[in-house]
């Protein structure tokens, strides 16, 4: 118990021990800042290829057609851009590829033209809509985006869902306008893709940066405290003990001068040097004064003695 106790209150352990925890922090802290800095722009590299891909895909149909398929069924050319569609969703590895016309009232209502599904690419189990088939806007956030598009105030939107998916994986979705030979803005290409690749990518980036930033941390925590243990604190663990023998023993020991490139504690390593030899000098005049006055009383007590007995 005495030598756990006297190693917790231990100058060498307080000092490495508070060194190491600051790198474990520190480490912490880069870590996570790396994470997230990784994902972010993964997420907009993945945004931003999720969305060539989406535009891509409005050439496959005719947009000057839309409410044409939607008034009067399909034709041969609906079934051929049907089926170039889910070729495209199947190549492409996403879950969806669906277009819709959104009522341009409220944006709170939508009819599909076109849907196309790939249950293999993230084990989901999506139905199909057929043509005319029509549904509430799922919430505010699709509306306001819906409503950006159709009027012309954004190229592309984005929407990450990882909550309330009704048992389906998390996703992206990206959505781009659909516009006629006018240039019209007619209906919105949908293109859904799981987000279990940034899941993946993240793993092995996490895996570098911890080990890179604990590699770095103990190679710089074992040359700090190297450092810090033959500049600071050996050189203060010998002024310690050397106080203390002078304290003990009141003798010359070892010179302390040039016990460390720290210049604070060479100063006082000199100190210590002319306090000890201060305080032998003082001790080595004290006894010859003593000497001295014991000497002089020895005189004075024989001249004492003699002038007695010479006296009749």
């Amino acid at each position: 118990m005495k030598r756990i106790r006297k190693l917790f209150t231990s100058l060498s352990f307080n000092i490495i021990s508070f060194i190491l925890l600051l790198l474990i922090v520190f480490s912490a802290i880069v870590s996570a800042i790396g994470l997230i800095s990784f994902t972010n722009a993964f997420k907009r590299e993945y945004s931003t290829t999720s969305y060539h891909m989406a535009s891509t895909a409005t050439a496959l149909i005719n947009p000057d057609k839309l409410n044409y398929y939607l008034e009067n069924g399909e034709d041969a050319e609906y079934t051929t851009s049907k089926e170039y569609l889910d070729r495209y969703c199947d190549k492409m590895n996403v879950s969806l590829v669906y277009i819709i016309v959104v009522d341009r009232s409220d944006y709170g209502r939508f009819v599909s033209v076109f849907n196309s599904v790939n249950n293999e690419v993230d084990n989901t189990n999506y139905t199909s809509w057929e043509l005319g088939y029509k549904r509430d806007t799922t919430n505010d956030e699709y509306r306001e985006k819906y409503k950006a598009l159709y009027e012309g105030n954004s190229e592309y939107e984005t929407i990450y869902r990882t909550k309330n998916l009704k048992g389906q994986n998390p996703h992206l979705t990206v959505m781009v306008p659909v516009k006629d030979s006018s240039g019209e803005v007619v209906g919105i290409l949908c293109l859904q893709r799981p987000i279990s690749e940034i899941i993946s990518a993240r793993r092995p980036y996490l895996i570098n940066i911890v080990i890179s930033v604990i590699v770095v941390s103990m190679l710089t925590g074992f040359m700090t405290v190297t450092y810090l243990r033959s500049q600071f604190v050996k050189p203060m663990h010998k002024v310690a003990k050397e106080a203390e023998r002078f304290a003990r023993e009141n003798s010359r020991g070892v010179k302390l001068e040039d016990i460390s490139r720290i210049q604070d504690i060479s100063n006082l390593g000199k100190s210590i040097d002319k306090m000890e030899e201060d305080m032998l000098n003082y001790i080595d005049n004290l006894a010859n004064v003593t000497k001295e006055k014991e000497r002089i009383g020895t005189e004075l007590t024989i001249a004492t003695a003699i002038q007695e007995n010479s006296i009749p």
